[in-house]
């Protein structure tokens, strides 16, 4: 198995752009639901984003979720909320 990601609309492989991002999911109403880190992979071509390769997740019921999430959001910058 591999762990490559390509560009469907350009068919070249996607390189790192950024490491370790954080992403918020929420639910469909816009509570926070998961907090995971991934990349940030980059078309050399068209510079499509993704974000992919998720390792570490704390959810909702973790002890230290709320804080995290508080934390990361009074930075102002860097964590992604995506629904």
């Amino acid at each position: 198995m591999t762990t490559d990601q390509f560009c469907v609309k350009c068919r070249r492989k996607m390189r790192v752009a950024k490491a370790g991002q954080e992403v918020l999911e929420l639910t469909e109403k816009g509570v926070p639901y998961k907090l995971m880190t991934g990349d940030v992979l980059r078309c050399p071509e068209c510079d499509y984003d993704v974000v992919a390769r998720f390792g570490e997740v704390t959810a909702q019921h973790n002890d230290d979720f709320k804080e995290r999430v508080a934390r990361l959001r009074s930075l102002g910058y860097g964590l992604l909320e995506v629904v």
